[in-house]
């Protein structure tokens, strides 16, 4: 009787049994749906937008013998911007209609591995970085953008902040807009120039993450910039020695290996008391010349901070020009990043040195005579340092070894350039604002500019000169005040050259 009532419901039960087989089937396999919106695709093309973060990403170049494979995270590195965008992305409150849903990576537009572009009208904005700067009254976010003018004007502008744990962001309103450019130096249709955009903090928390948005504070964001985050504010400390850094520009040296004169160079500011150097690799330099910058990059010396960086092609004409514009990003990039680890900051070339004469050996010692020298003024944005040059054409040294090619050119050009041309500073961490390559543009709570005169300091340029007569008229001098590093630059830099393994003795 049983045995013939199940008979009886056998095909109901073989439907149901179906319907539950396939539904098991199909939610193993399922892979989760952006809230029924449309599939997700990176910008960028797997595996290269694992690689993708906001500030300095790194895209592994397309090589064979290159290892793909993903990568430990450095500790001393922020976490990936796309792991923080998909890890809340499913949350309720990144999706919800509340002033302003939370960023998606998905949404964000990579024209390259070191911008983020979102357009507005007929100006297009590439985002660059994104910092806290609790030096004025009421702290602020810099947002560092490279624009489409240099004039304006510019839309109405808000800025998302998220804070770590929160679920609405703050909204803030645009408060200054800082061009660091001067029109008066060319401007070209089509090409990008550094822009900073400032917004003051309602909050006193340091943000997480911002995004930058037009027209309407709730508009749906298409750019996400992670913040660089600040240490600890300390107590101030008088009797600490003032903490210097130089921030280089891009590294262009495709054909030529610059180890040696690197190294000469790197060990000489290390000597001069600098604590870190900060450049940007554009992937134009030689085998060698990158191995021996990987060898101060590493953990276990910290003086280079090599980041990677592409340009901009929004335009295929005036490439050399807006390349040379770029070169302001960087520096005020380099600036905000060094803004409570360091006191001072100098923007160089590695064929500079701002060398201290006399009795003063160290960048903080020559500083701290300049401060107590500096009556008229109680703070200062910056001390600069007038050029001289030092070029290849005036005889060298040959008893000196050859690696050592500033120590072998101690024979410069009798006269210092005016003080008002190819000057190098040191700018105070405390008051400038925006830089240039070699002044300061705008400073905050201080004096302007100070030139130094050139009895305490001189900015020693070991290049060609400006006008080859000066090759000649006035008569060259020797000037061989570097020799007071002699015995131990040439120590340092021959210990480099074995644990490089060069084998070099001299």
């Amino acid at each position: 009787m049983v045995y013939n009532q199940l008979r009886s419901f056998r095909a109901p039960l073989i439907c149901v049994l179906v319907i539950l087989v396939l539904f098991l089937i199909f939610w193993l396999v399922e892979l989760p749906q952006n809230n029924g919106g449309p599939p997700r695709i990176s910008p960028l093309s797997p595996p290269l937008h694992q690689k993708a973060i906001v500030h300095h990403g790194t895209l592994p170049k397309l090589d064979s013998e290159q290892d793909l494979s993903p990568k430990p995270v450095s500790s001393q590195e922020d976490p990936d911007l796309e792991s923080l965008l998909r890890g809340n992305e499913d949350e309720g409150w990144a999706q919800g209609p509340k002033c302003a849903p939370y960023p998606r990576f998905d949404d964000l537009k990579f024209p390259n591995p070191s911008f983020q572009l979102t357009r507005h009208g007929n100006l297009s904005y590439y985002l660059y970085g994104a910092y806290y700067d609790r030096r004025p009254r009421t702290p602020e976010v810099m947002v560092l953008v490279m624009v489409t003018t240099s004039e304006g004007p510019y839309p109405k502008t808000h800025l998302q902040v998220w804070f770590d744990g929160d679920t609405v962001p703050e909204t803030l309103s645009l408060h200054e807009t800082k061009v660091a450019w001067y029109t008066d130096w060319g401007t070209k249709p089509g090409l990008v120039y550094p822009t900073l955009l400032t917004f003051q903090l309602k909050s006193p928390r340091i943000p997480q993450l911002v995004s930058l948005v037009f027209g309407h504070p709730c508009a749906v964001p298409q750019n996400a910039l992670k913040v660089v985050q600040p240490p600890a504010e300390e107590p101030p400390n008088p009797n600490r020695p003032l903490r210097t850094a130089i921030c280089v520009k891009y590294l262009r040296f495709p054909d030529v290996d610059m180890s040696e004169r690197l190294v000469e160079w790197l060990e000489l500011m290390r000597l001069l008391g600098v604590g870190r150097v900060m450049a940007y690799d554009i992937g134009e330099l030689m085998p060698n010349t990158s191995r021996t910058l990987a060898h101060y990059s590493r953990s276990g010396d910290g003086l280079l901070d090599l980041r990677k960086f592409e340009f901009i092609q929004e335009t295929k004409d005036h490439q050399r020009f807006q390349q040379i514009i770029s070169e302001v990003l960087l520096y005020n990039d380099c600036f905000y990043r060094s803004l409570y680890d360091f006191d001072f900051v100098a923007m160089m070339d590695v064929d500079e040195v701002i060398m201290p004469l006399g009795k003063y050996l160290s960048w903080s010692d020559l500083l701290r005579e300049l401060q107590i020298r500096d009556v008229n003024c109680t703070a200062r944005s910056s001390y600069c340092f007038r050029n001289v040059y030092f070029p290849k054409e005036l005889p060298e040294d040959s008893s000196i070894p050859s690696p050592f090619y500033m120590l072998r050119h101690v024979v410069r050009v009798a006269e210092h350039l005016n003080p008002a041309m190819a000057i190098k500073c040191l700018h105070s961490t405390g008051h400038a604002s925006v830089l240039h390559n070699h002044f300061a543009l705008k400073w905050m709570d201080a004096c302007g500019p100070h030139d130094v005169s050139p009895d305490l300091g001189q900015l020693q340029h070991y290049r060609h000169v400006d006008d080859v007569k000066t090759l000649d008229e006035p008569t060259p001098k020797r000037d061989d005040n570097i020799r007071r590093f002699q015995q131990q630059l040439i120590h340092n830099s021959m210990a480099v050259h074995r644990q490089l393994g060069w084998g070099a003795a001299y």
